[in-house]
């Protein structure tokens, strides 16, 4: 019995396909997967006249699947709308071992349909044998004798391992095309139906075919154009393509046979009729699935060359050589697309599963691969760690990471160039690592001294901060902002940690339960006590006193140099940390590394990355601002600090610097060279190290919170 499939546009009772309506009644024996790929091919032929003819593997349930299509445009349907219809026959790895190529099946087989006018509706009358024409044995290749000047050149089609990935430029008609085609895939023996091809790449696209026609951009080309005046290739292949090859004595046996049925597996449903496979027709890019049960008629015979069962071997010969050919599609397609990491990986892993893939396509892929490697996956990894908002999200950093490890593994081993490139590869794994201790926080910083008491090392001893003018007005903002009243309090999270330098990641400290409470005479930000103990962390805001008190345990706590940091977590996961700074001497800056920093080269502007904004702008100075300033700038600075840094605030210092004389006067060398970046336009050369630094209001310099080195 037949199995017919017919996709069809019919828009009544029916639910939204790919394109108008689907509607789906299908043998059980064909995967949905492999329905939805079917699918997903569509109906590209939009000229109405002429054909397009394709052959592609598709794999779906855990199978690989032949897949013959043709499409057209004809009239209108019977919705009157555009009728594009395409034609699908599909065979699996068995059947296909025992058929002529499909370049041939295409060419002779003339039950293609070029309308379809009814509506969606059960095939009758196809339960018939597929019949193809007669025509000349494939070899010798006289087509590409009469095409080319000797059937020699069908062998450019073909290299030792299997199809060649061609593109045909300047083609014949169409069905002396597929001629050609089949003349060629006649060269490949039982590893014919491993040549997937299209006879129109500006229709279809060249994605999963080997052989391309009128497909400029593939490896290799074929212009038949001027085929005629091109030398023949040479060689064994080349030798059976222009002389013929000895046909086998055939076995014993009929003539005549229906050439699948022989070949469908025990208690499988597929039939020999559509040549043991599955005929699917698609119109308008929407799907119907009918089949017809009906009593199997006598078949009239189909003249067909006996050829032997496929033995195991040869159907995973002809199995690899179709991984093989779609590995070296994907390689080919990642690397067009600059994806080289990816390529690479492929590479490695069909190298590693086929010595000969490897061997054959060596000298084709593996050059490409060596000499985009570095510069392409060092692309890749930053645009992913210079994303806004990278700095809060561990998850991403830690993903780079694993993949430089990985990209780094794989370049030794396939030996990638040690050059700048290599280099700077390896240095986005150092770059990632360093992100991963930083988590950036709004933070206030409050300059002061610590008051300590203790009267033992094994006491209970205490540490009070007095909180300037400047300081309580800010965290009287941050208290009002909390969403706390005189009639309701705020419950919050609360901790302390040691303070060396600004957006430090720690997970080691614990966070205490606490609450912000208001009065009319007194705000409180406090942790809860222990039952007959002072809270481990208290700032109060008052008429009478505005401190920030530690109590700790014993006398080790209380230290009157020391920077701490107190960090608030409110309901809603807001952050809010104040930094207590002793010493500012013992402060140390961030360091964010010059890629931080863009210099945009029409305005001369130099500001932070779009990655580092967020650390740059988590600062509050409560005595005054932070800005951007270049090394060796003077301070006290009377302009307003700024972020951005122009061209002309490094011109000055660098003028200042030419003309400073006595104690603190940087080398005369030193100074030439930076007056040498900056005529060369780079400023950012000229000014490093940059520094993000807190200036008060009088213009004098605070602590340098970030630097770029």
């Amino acid at each position: 019995m037949p199995l017919q499939l017919i996709f069809t546009s019919a828009p009544q009772g029916l639910t939204p396909g790919r394109s108008g309506y689907c509607t789906v009644a299908r043998h059980r024996a064909i995967p949905d997967r492999l329905a939805q790929l079917l699918e997903a091919v569509g109906t590209p032929h939009e000229r109405p006249e002429g054909e397009t003819f394709t052959f592609r593997m598709l794999e779906a349930g855990g199978r690989n699947w032949c897949v013959l299509s043709r499409f057209v445009a004809r009239g209108l349907d019977y919705t009157q709308r555009d009728n594009r219809l395409a034609h699908h026959l599909v065979f699996t790895l068995e059947e296909a071992a025992v058929l002529p190529p499909p370049a041939a099946i295409a060419g002779r087989w003339k039950g293609w349909r070029n309308e379809w006018t009814g509506a969606p509706t059960w095939l009758e009358g196809e339960d018939r044998p597929l019949q193809l024409e007669n025509q000349t044995p494939l070899t010798p290749a006289v087509t590409w004798r009469e095409e080319t000047g000797t059937g020699a050149k069908a062998a450019w089609l073909v290299n030792a391992s299997g199809p060649a990935a061609v593109g045909l430029l300047n083609p014949p008609e169409t069905l002396r095309l597929l001629r050609l085609l089949a003349e060629a895939s006649a060269l490949l023996g039982k590893s014919a139906w491993a040549a997937t091809f299209t006879t129109d790449a500006t229709t279809t696209g060249t994605d999963g075919f080997l052989w391309a026609a009128h497909a400029s951009s593939a490896p290799a080309t074929i212009d038949f154009a001027t085929a005629k005046s091109l030398p023949a290739p040479a060689g064994d292949i080349a030798r059976q393509a222009a002389a013929g090859i000895a046909t086998p004595k055939a076995a014993p046996g009929p003539a005549q046979r229906r050439a699948p049925a022989a070949t469908a597996p025990a208690g499988s449903n597929a039939t020999a009729w559509i040549i043991g496979g599955v005929l699917l027709v698609a119109i308008g890019g929407a799907a119907f699935f009918v089949f017809n049960r009906g009593a199997e008629p006598t078949p009239a015979p189909v003249v067909v060359e006996v050829k032997a069962q496929p033995t195991t071997a040869d159907t995973a010969k002809t199995d690899e050589i179709l991984k093989t050919n779609r590995a070296l599609t994907e390689v080919q397609s990642l690397i067009e697309n600059d994806d080289i990491f990816e390529a690479a990986k492929r590479w490695a892993e069909s190298s590693a599963l086929s010595p000969t893939f490897a061997r054959n396509y060596r000298e084709q892929i593996l050059p490409r691969i060596l000499r985009g490697f570095s510069a392409s996956v060092t692309k890749q990894l930053l645009a992913r760690l210079e994303r806004p908002g990278i700095l809060n999200d561990p998850k991403t950093i830690q993903d780079v990471i694993n993949e430089t490890k990985e990209a780094l593994r794989l370049g030794a081993e396939l030996k990638v160039p040690q050059d700048e490139a290599w280099k700077r590869l390896q240095g986005v794994l150092v770059r990632a690592e360093a992100l991963t201790a930083i988590e950036v926080r709004p933070t206030m910083l409050i300059p002061g001294e610590w008051r300590t008491a203790e009267s033992g090392p094994n006491s209970p001893s205490q540490a009070d901060f007095p909180l300037s003018r400047a300081a309580v007005d800010a965290i009287t903002k941050f208290v009002e902002a909390s969403g706390a009243t005189t009639r309701s309090s705020v419950q919050i999270r609360i901790r302390l940690l040691p303070l060396t330098s600004p957006h430090l990641r720690d997970d080691r400290a614990r966070y205490l339960n606490a609450e912000i409470r208001r009065s009319p005479q007194v705000t409180w930000i406090e942790s809860t006590p222990e039952p007959g103990k002072l809270p481990a962390i208290g700032i109060g805001l008052g008429a009478r006193s505005n401190v920030v008190s530690l109590n700790f345990p014993t006398g080790e706590g209380a230290q009157a140099g020391a920077n701490r940091l107190i960090e608030v977590v409110l309901p809603k996961g807001e952050r809010q940390c104040f930094a207590l700074l002793g010493d500012l001497k013992a402060f140390q800056p961030l360091n964010l590394g010059p890629d931080a920093l863009l210099l945009d080269t029409d305005t001369g502007v130099i500001r932070p990355a779009p990655w580092a904004e967020s650390a740059v702008n988590a600062f509050i100075w409560v005595n005054g601002s932070v800005g951007l300033y270049p090394e060796g700038h003077e301070f006290p600075d009377r302009d307003l600090p700024s972020i951005r840094a122009t061209r002309s605030v490094l011109e000055t210092d660098i003028i200042r610097l030419e003309n400073k004389q006595g104690p603190g006067t940087p080398p005369y060398e030193l100074v030439a060279k930076r007056r040498q970046l900056f005529k060369d336009g780079k400023f950012l050369q000229a000014g490093a190290p940059w520094t993000i630094q807190a200036v008060d209001a009088n213009g004098a310099a605070g602590p340098r919170l970030l630097e770029f080195r």
